[in-house]
């Protein structure tokens, strides 16, 4: 099917500095809607609604999509993070237009297992992190590297971000890789390629509005710009990427 690479921000994060934020123990539950245009050849849009659970704790968090423990308290100008991500990047062959597509195998969802180190500074939030496939599926690794600037107000607030993801050859090959029985399977119209070590660039702005004290809207927009090899893949479509995604939640 298509890439979805949300930002995973659906129920944006609690990033403040000052003692008050280490107080935050809050829950939350709702319903999030994410889209992401076409990425392989002749393939639908992807689009997807999940309902959600949230949780901003002291140490532990939930996000809908995402999951981890702090090792030391939110807030703490510097923190080392344990995360669990869906990552919900998938091909399904059967839903592509294209009838060499349809030949192909399906690559599907995973969970991702990752650490970060996080720095908060008066300019923003500072993240390294790595990770690896903790479902099982490519078992590749990444590593990634990204400023945060989270500005919070009365009510509402946005965060602006930029990073660079680096993907091992696995994860590359796992979604943009064809193997030579693929092409075999389409007598060579799709040609064998093999993905090496690249990533990409992104950029993206996530935000949340407080409709009433127990209701919050949160959103988020990201860019991506796949560079290196993976340019040359024959099954995409395109190499800039954008995503996007919307939920409501109730606090409690």
């Amino acid at each position: 099917m298509k890439k979805i690479f949300m930002s995973l921000l659906v129920g944006a994060a609690v990033i403040s500095s000052g003692a008050a934020s280490a107080a935050i123990s809050q829950w939350s539950v709702g319903a999030a809607a994410s889209y992401s245009p076409v990425v392989y050849t002749e393939t639908d849009s992807n689009k997807v609604v999940i309902p959600t659970l949230g949780y901003e704790g002291e140490h532990v968090f939930l996000r809908g999509f995402s999951a981890g423990a702090r090792l030391y308290p939110i807030g703490t100008p510097q923190n080392v993070i344990f995360r669990l991500l869906y990552d919900p990047r998938t091909l399904k062959p059967e839903d592509s237009d294209n009838a060499d597509i349809k030949l192909l195998d399906e690559r599907k969802a995973s969970i991702l297992g990752a650490i970060t180190y996080q720095v908060l500074t008066p300019v923003g939030v500072f993240e390294v992190g790595a990770g690896t496939d903790v479902g099982n599926k490519h078992n590749g690794l990444y590593a990634e590297a990204a400023w945060r600037l989270p500005i919070r107000m009365n009510g509402w607030g946005i965060t602006p971000a930029i990073g660079y993801s680096y993907n091992s050859e696995e994860i590359n090959n796992h979604l943009y890789g064809v193997s030579a029985a693929e092409s075999a399977r389409t007598s060579g119209r799709i040609s064998a390629f093999e993905a090496d070590w690249d990533g990409q660039y992104f950029v993206g702005l996530s935000g949340y509005f407080h409709i009433t004290d127990r209701v919050r809207v949160t959103g988020g927009f990201r860019y991506m710009n796949l560079e290196g090899g993976i340019e040359s893949s024959p099954i995409i479509e395109h190499t800039t990427i954008s995503t996007g995604n919307i939920g409501i939640s109730y606090l409690f």
